[in-house]
């Protein structure tokens, strides 16, 4: 793309992104699915920063990271070890601009119940319905029980070549004969550095996709904005629709981490208009 093409997009990207920065994105026009900011995008920026930006973007629903502070004034990091006053303060700020905190992670959870039901009891407390975690091959057991007994659901992710869930085969491996509320959080930039395509992989793994990190990269390369690298975002989004997603996608970006939301606003647009081009939801 020439200079001039590259200045429009990102021009209309930004008109566009502002145009429906009031509003729910696609979820207005009838997609199951919703739009978050994943806090790793923001990770040079507090949690409170985060959020903001997340609402300039047009989007009304967050992922929030572990361990990230929660503005210059704490010391505390987002996660169990909040108070009940720094918790309420997450909720009120969080309130005042529309977003809504849907899920936690990447978090570690282990076989070790003193380990897991804290973040359990956390996300319950804070009204989040995912978490986004990296557990122990010997831990389903016990995440079993603490899904049945919280309502909150264990997304898997994703973390590409030599982690114990690279490939699809490993995630649905982990999930087999599971409770529905253990499945996948699929991270479509890992998907591609595994050599997998993210569609495919959405439709192997089916009802099992809680929530998506919704993330480009070019195959042998490296990350790229979403839309400029080797993801199908059509493909993608009638993956989503064939299986009948209804969870979060969080927009990751981990490139420009000190100014993330110029080119996070360029890959929303991409991703808005190849949702758009790949047809209207079905009945709509």
């Amino acid at each position: 793309m020439s200079k001039t093409g590259a200045f429009f997009v990102k021009t209309m990207a930004f008109v566009i992104i502002a145009a429906l920065a009031g509003g729910a994105g696609l979820a207005q026009a009838g997609e199951a699915w919703t739009e978050a900011g994943k806090a790793f995008s923001f990770r040079n920026f507090t949690l409170f920063e985060a959020l903001e930006q997340t609402r300039a973007l047009g989007m009304t629903e967050f992922e929030a990271n572990p361990g990230q502070q929660l503005s210059p004034n704490h010391d505390v990091g987002m996660g169990p070890d909040l108070s009940e006053a720094e918790r309420d303060e997450v909720r009120e700020k969080a309130e005042a601009l529309g977003v809504d905190i849907v899920a936690f992670g990447v978090v570690t959870l282990t076989a070790d119940e003193a380990q897991a039901r804290p973040i359990f009891e956390f996300a319950h407390d804070m009204g989040i319905g995912i978490l986004v975690a990296h557990p122990d091959l010997d831990s389903f057991d016990l995440l079993e029980e603490l899904v049945e007994e919280f309502g909150i659901k264990v997304a898997i992710h994703n973390h590409g070549p030599e982690s114990n869930y690279d490939t699809v085969a490993d995630t649905l491996a982990a999930v087999e004969g599971r409770h529905p509320y253990i499945g996948a959080c699929v991270d479509t930039g890992h998907v591609i550095r595994s050599q997998e395509e993210p569609h495919e992989v959405v439709e192997a793994l089916g009802e099992r996709v809680h929530s998506l990190h919704l993330k480009d990269w070019e195959y042998g390369e490296g990350e790229t904005i979403v839309g400029e690298g080797d993801m199908d975002l059509s493909a993608l989004a009638n993956a989503l629709r064939a299986v009948a997603f209804d969870g979060p996608i969080a927009l990751e970006y981990e490139l420009q981490p000190d100014n993330p939301s110029p080119d996070m606003a360029v890959g929303l647009f991409n991703w808005r208009f190849a949702v758009l081009q790949a047809g209207p939801p079905e009945g709509s």
